[in-house]
């Protein structure tokens, strides 16, 4: 794995336990990982630590990523990643124009983060719940097991199409900008409530012996 995955795999995973959530990014810039959780999973190794180790990573983690000089190096490996990337695609589609065009037809629809994460605009913009909507799936997508993306993505829609995910999202593009960050943790505290659920009924219908639903297929 390469070290810059290493080390936002690390930072997400202890990003998405803290529970951090910071100001939403300024148009244009590409943000690093808290806030941006998912269904992370905590990094190896940390299965081993008592509850009381892994708060003070957790607090070391907090107090660390504020650093000046930690923000200035994700800063520096998140550019240098795209630049990869960008120096890749524009190397593989000046060799062939059809390549070009099927690099062009793969974009996503919205700009993404390390992780092909729709990145959240700001939360006036007209597509901030859209792109929210978008998020959702992609971190759905992203805990299925190989092979197994269309199951999670008809889970996906099963629980978009459900009244109180369409309703909470009805909520969300009524609410203030102001207040749409907090509003958008609500919803995304139901979306997990909401899987649990499938779960749940998923489990109960085998234990009856009765035909199970479709299993929602996560790692």
């Amino acid at each position: 794995m390469r070290p810059v995955v290493v080390f936002f795999t690390l930072c997400l995973s202890l990003a998405a336990q803290s529970g951090d959530t910071p100001p939403p990014p300024k148009n244009g810039e590409r943000r690093g990982p808290p806030g941006m959780s998912g269904g992370i999973r905590p990094p190896g190794g940390f299965e081993k630590l008592t509850e009381e180790e892994r708060k003070l990573m957790r607090d070391a983690f907090e107090k660390a990523w504020k650093d000046p000089k930690v923000i200035e190096a994700r800063d520096q490996a998140l550019r240098a990643n795209e630049n990869v990337r960008r120096v890749l695609h524009e190397a593989m589609s000046k060799e062939d124009a059809k390549v070009a065009a099927l690099l062009e037809k793969m974009k996503p629809p919205f700009e993404t983060d390390d992780r092909g994460f729709p990145i959240l605009p700001r939360p006036d913009s007209p597509d901030f719940v859209k792109v929210a909507e978008a998020r959702l799936g992609a971190e759905m997508l992203s805990m299925a097991k190989p092979g197994k993306q269309d199951d999670s993505r008809r889970l996906h829609e099963r629980i978009m199409q459900q009244p109180r995910m369409r309703e909470a999202f009805a909520v969300l593009l009524k609410t203030p900008p102001g207040e749409r960050l907090e509003s958008l943790r609500k919803v995304r505290d139901l979306y997990k409530q909401l899987v649990g659920e499938e779960f749940a009924r998923f489990r109960k219908a085998r234990e009856e012996g009765g035909p199970p639903p479709p299993k929602p297929e996560t790692k």
